[in-house]
């Protein structure tokens, strides 16, 4: 079955019940299923569930995703992108018809209460057939040519691959989040790297196609700790790995993983 995905934050007044009704009018041309998923939230409601969907999009700035599944997944995902371009503000932005949308800040994620190196540029691809630990040294260079750390790429592989020892850092749904801690980091950071197929990480929930390197100053801030404990419990629902995973590019995968670090539950 097809699935397509359009990824926005909602505007100033979220999308008001008249509009969500639009919405519906809209999905009803079409078979495919339409949900709402909150991002923030980690809550999801069909489409035809107006009031759930009105507690879902309500309220500015929190990113959230049509998800659009069935045989003509794609044409309904082509014109529901122009509405969502209308009333809200897609990660993804094509044209915009009015001028309240293209004046849209082009960033209004909330800010994290820390500098952390983290880009659009932060996110490649690696060879399915790159093996584990050439992975992670892909994913040490990554990391220093962000500069986060003082330390050699020697000491920060060798950091990896001794955490890797205790347990392989496989998180579910193919995502690995191999992780350290080391005095050497002068600035929280994250890197990832993406495969078109399985790379084995010695883990018995089987292979990963997303790998997420992310290095944390010894000892750490409070609020860094509770926004990357925060991350780390996203990636066990499982609404939120598929997000994760089925995300195409940088600019959506870096918007839902800082909306994750920058929950204002998270933060408080």
């Amino acid at each position: 079955m097809i699935q397509r995905r359009i990824t926005f934050y909602c505007c100033s007044k979220g999308l008001p019940s008249y509009q969500l009704h639009q919405l519906k009018r809209l999905a009803d041309y079409f078979r495919s299923s339409v949900t709402l998923l909150n991002l923030r939230q980690l809550r999801k409601a069909d489409i035809r569930q107006p009031l759930r969907m009105l507690s879902l999009a309500s309220k500015p700035g929190e990113l959230c995703q049509l998800v659009i599944q069935g045989n003509d997944a794609e044409l309904a995902h082509m014109v529901l992108t122009e509405f969502i371009a209308e009333f809200a503000k897609p990660v993804i932005q094509r044209r915009m018809k009015n001028a309240s949308s293209s004046g849209l800040l082009a960033n209004i994620q909330s800010p994290l209460p820390f500098d952390f190196s983290f880009s659009v540029h932060s996110i490649s691809t690696v060879d399915a057939a790159t093996p584990k630990p050439k992975v992670i040294a892909s994913l040490v260079d990554r990391l220093n040519q962000q500069k986060v750390s003082t330390g050699t790429k020697k000491q920060l592989v060798e950091c990896f691959m001794a955490r890797e020892k205790v347990s392989a850092t496989v998180m579910g749904q193919q995502i690995a989040l191999p992780h350290i801690m080391h005095e050497s980091i002068t600035v929280p950071g994250m890197t990832i790297l993406s495969s078109s197929a399985g790379i084995e990480w010695g883990s018995n929930r089987g292979p990963v196609t997303r790998m997420i390197a992310m290095v944390l100053p010894k000892p750490p801030q409070r609020p860094v700790v509770m926004a990357f404990a925060h991350f780390s419990q996203c990636l066990l629902n499982d609404d939120f790995c598929e997000a994760l995973t089925t995300a195409k590019t940088p600019a959506v995968i870096h918007a839902i993983i800082l909306n994750a670090l920058s929950s204002v539950e998270s933060l408080s």
